[in-house]
């Protein structure tokens, strides 16, 4: 390989090492143990002592965005006495939001914040982040006259969203991108909606290629699995390296397949390539599938009582109380769910602060620990919309929950429920898109059954 040109190194999942000069830039480790409350598991693990070999090359770390797959708070725990006397620096995007810095920090560990799209000098590199949504943010890498930019799980899937990433950093060399979804996809009935989901994830990929021409790209952030007992159905459209490898046999881009331990300075290499390839789809699991124990009342409630103390302390109650009696979307209404595990159904109603039981039909039916979960952590409705273990028991009981329940999304984005988020006109407009897709893909399912 030219020494002039940066070298990437697979590891595992969404977790590369960029490297050049004297420079080791890791992104996003998550190297073992589920991830999303039990939901999801690596393809592979890697071994403790490749991960001790790793971070003696490397001199930053930087994470994209908090979730689990991601920001691994057992990775840095493990091996925090490594990074903090090796004096390797932690990079994360500059937000409102300051709990993932907050823990970083309180850890002990050296951090900067990256500002949003302005240059940061590494020294023999210099790093771009951009943010996506409402939580991801992409890299924009340049050294050794190369630009590799990691969109990770940025929602690039058209062209005004992959042209305005262009505007802002310029086409790339390489680009690593993920190749699967990621998340709940409508029910164990609704599998239409998952083989749609698989071949969106790859026309994106095709987008992204196109405006942002890459003379290579590198799939990943997808090598992963549902392992729960209530979410393995989910697997069933999921793409694999193969399906990649397929849709862009034919593309003008070199399509890098890569193994923990491959590396690559974007030079085509059909047969490492393939080896990989074969690698991916011979990793088998044959470990049981996680499953959930049952909590009982009283602990659900006191977990109910924490979520109500936040909730309420984070938001304007005022105006939560005049959206539930007369917006017209029909925001913060009671909603309700059936834990099928132990038989209880549950009215919660988030503006007067209640959990009480009720013979009412459920919204969701999931088991009282996700319940106890989502009321547990400011996180929790986010990590059930991932981990997919839940199923809809009522047409449109997923919007009439997200719309009550996902308050605490806002809050993680350092939004309050009250007069001033009808400035947000962005954020308020990308959720009540995405609950549009959500429902017609449910409407299309439910006209399909009937």
């Amino acid at each position: 390989m030219p020494e002039n040109f940066p070298t990437i190194e697979f590891v595992n999942h969404a977790s590369v090492l960029i490297r050049h000069g004297s420079v080791g830039l890791l992104s996003d480790p998550w190297y073992s143990g589920p991830a999303f409350h039990k939901g999801w598991r690596l393809l592979h693990e890697t071994p403790e002592e490749a991960v001790a070999d790793l971070l003696t090359r490397t001199t930053h770390i930087w994470i994209s965005h908090e979730h689990p797959d991601h920001f691994s708070v057992g990775f840095f725990k493990r091996w925090g006495d490594t990074i903090r006397s090796r004096g390797i620096a932690l990079l994360f995007q500059k937000i409102d939001d300051q709990r993932v810095a907050g823990f970083l920090r309180g850890q002990g560990f050296a951090l900067t914040e990256l500002p949003m799209g302005r240059p940061h000098d590494l020294g023999d590199m210099t790093v771009t982040c951009l943010k996506d949504e409402f939580y991801d943010s992409a890299l924009s890498v340049r050294a050794g006259g190369r630009h590799i930019l990691n969109l990770n799980d940025c929602a690039v899937g058209d062209r005004d969203r992959a042209q305005e990433i262009r505007d802002a950093v310029g086409p790339c060399d390489i680009l690593l991108t993920q190749f699967s979804y990621a998340a709940w996809k409508g029910g164990r009935d609704n599998r239409a909606w998952r083989v749609d989901a698989a071949h969106e994830k790859l026309n994106n990929v095709r987008i992204q290629a196109e405006v942002l021409a890459p003379s290579t790209v590198i799939p990943f952030a997808s090598f992963v699995r549902f392992a729960h007992e209530r979410n393995l159905y989910l697997n069933d459209a999921a793409n694999t390296v193969a399906d990649v490898e397929t849709a862009f046999a034919d593309a003008d881009f070199d399509l890098r397949i890569m193994r923990p331990g491959d590396v690559t300075d974007g030079t085509a290499d059909p047969e490492a390539s393939a080896a990989a390839r074969d690698w991916w789809l011979a990793q088998s699991d044959e470990r049981p599938p996680t499953t959930y124990d049952s909590v009982d009342e009283d602990r659900l409630r006191a977990s109910f009582a924490g979520w109500r103390q936040r909730v309420h302390a984070n938001n304007n109650v005022n105006a939560m109380r005049i959206a539930q009696r007369l917006s017209p979307i029909r925001v913060l209404q009671p909603v309700t769910i059936a834990c099928d595990d132990t038989g209880d159904t549950w009215c919660v109603d988030p503006v007067a602060g209640t959990l009480e039981r009720t013979d009412g039909t459920a919204d969701l039916a999931m088991h009282s620990e996700s319940l106890d979960f989502l009321f547990s952590n400011s996180f929790g409705f986010d990590t059930l919309t991932v981990n997919g273990t839940f199923e809809e028991a009522s047409e449109g009981g997923f919007a009439r929950v997200a719309r009550s329940l996902a308050i605490e999304n806002l809050n993680n984005l350092g939004l309050s429920f009250g007069p001033s988020l009808i400035l947000q006109k962005q954020v308020l407009a990308a959720f009540f898109d995405r609950m549009r897709k959500v429902r017609r893909k449910m409407r299309a399912n439910h006209d399909g059954a009937a």
